[in-house]
C-alpha cells in the first residue's frame, strides 16, 4: 500500500509509515475494526472514520504538548539546539526499555477510554524521569516507551542517570498502582525496565521533542530483552551497564541468561538502589594514585573554585 502523505511503498501489516510516520490505518471507536486510511465509514459497523492525516496530527499535538510540559525548560533548549546534527551518528548510548505489565489483562475488562485515562496517568511517571535525568524520549509504542542517554547529548554518567531514571519509575508506578486499587479497585498494575549500554547508530527522523532519533544496533535489541525478562516492578541491566554503575548501586547477580538471537548467555543483574555512600568510578578498584609535585597547580585549581 502507499503512504498517504510521502508515497512511500509499506506493508499492510504496517500501522505506520517507517519513513514519515504518518497512520495508515485507523481503529474504528466503536467495535475496533482496523480499516485502511481512505475509509470514510467502518465496514463492519459504519462508524464515521476520522480522517487519518487530522487524527494523528491532532493526537501529534497532544502528545507533543503533553510531553514538553514533562521537560525542563534548560533541557529542552538544549535538546531544540541539537536539530539539524549529522545523520548517521555512531555514538555509545544507554538504553532504556519500559512497559505498563498487565494492560492486557486490563483492556478486556475496562472501557477503552478507561484504559487510555489510566495509561495517560502513567505516562507522567514513566516520562518525567527520563527528561529529568536528561534523556531522550524515542518511542512511545502502545504502553511502552524507548529512551536513550547519550544521543544527541551525551554526558559522561549516562549510565547512572538511566538507572536513577529507572529506580524512579519502579518506585512512582508502586505509588500509582496503590492509587488505581484504592479508587478504581484495579490490581496488578506494574512496570518493569530493561537497561543495555552499547554501540548504535542514530539518525534524526523527528521534528519534535518527543520523536529525535531512531537507532540501529544490537544494543538495542539486547535492551529488549532485558525488559522483557525482567520481572514486573525490577530494573534489569547487562554486563555492559553494570561494569559503569557497579560502584554506584546495589544490584543482585542473576547469573547467565539464554537471550533469543544470541549464541551465548548474557550476564544480567538487578539494580535494587543506589548505594548509600558511592565508590569510585573513575580508575583501578584496589589501587591509589596520589597526586605529586603539583602543589601549586592544585592550589590555583582550588582557589579559582572558590573565585567561582
Amino acid at each position: 500500500m502507499e503512504c498517504p502523505k510521502c508515497h512511500s511503498d509499506c506493508s499492510t501489516e504496517f500501522d505506520f509509515c517507517p519513513r514519515c510516520a504518518t497512520l495508515l490505518h485507523m481503529t474504528c471507536s466503536r467495535c475496533g475494526f482496523r480499516a485502511p486510511a481512505d475509509f470514510a465509514f467502518c465496514p463492519k459497523c459504519a462508524t464515521v472514520l476520522s480522517a487519518p492525516a487530522e487524527a494523528a496530527e491532532r493526537d501529534t499535538q497532544a502528545l507533543s504538548h503533553a510531553i514538553q510540559r514533562l521537560i525542563p525548560k534548560e533541557y529542552a533548549e538544549r535538546l531544540l539546539a541539537t536539530r539539524g546534527q549529522p545523520h548517521d551518528e555512531r555514538r555509545t548510548v544507554t538504553i532504556l526499555f519500559s512497559d505498563i505489565k498487565g494492560s492486557t489483562a486490563m483492556a478486556e475488562k475496562l472501557d477503552p477510554e478507561d484504559v487510555k485515562e489510566i495509561i495517560d496517568g502513567a505516562f507522567e511517571f514513566l516520562i518525567a524521569p527520563i527528561y529529568r535525568y536528561e534523556g531522550t524520549l524515542t518511542q512511545l509504542m502502545g504502553d511502552a516507551i524507548l529512551a536513550f542517554f547519550g544521543a544527541p547529548i551525551a554526558h559522561e554518567d549516562d549510565p547512572e542517570r538511566a538507572c536513577r531514571a529507572a529506580l524512579e519509575i519502579t518506585a512512582e508506578a508502586q505509588r500509582y498502582a496503590e492509587k488505581l486499587e484504592k479508587e478504581r479497585g484495579i490490581q496488578g498494575f506494574n512496570v518493569r525496565v530493561g537497561i543495555n549500554t552499547g554501540m548504535v547508530v542514530v539518525g534524526e527522523v523527528g521534528s519534535d521533542l518527543r520523536v529525535a532519533y531512531t537507532a540501529i544496533g544490537d544494543a538495542i535489541n539486547l535492551a529488549a530483552r532485558m525488559e522483557t525478562a525482567a520481572e514486573p516492578g525490577t530494573v534489569l541491566i547487562t554486563e555492559a551497564t553494570h561494569k559503569l554503575i557497579a560502584p554506584l548501586f546495589d544490584t543482585q547477580t542473576l547469573g547467565p541468561l539464554q537471550v533469543k538471537g544470541k549464541t551465548e548467555p548474557v550476564e544480567v543483574y538487578r539494580v535494587l538502589a543506589a548505594k548509600a555512600v558511592s565508590g569510585k568510578v573513575r580508575g583501578i578498584a584496589g589501587l591509589e594514585s596520589p597526586l605529586v609535585g603539583r602543589q601549586a597547580e592544585f592550589a590555583a585549581l582550588h582557589e579559582t573554585l572558590e573565585r567561582l
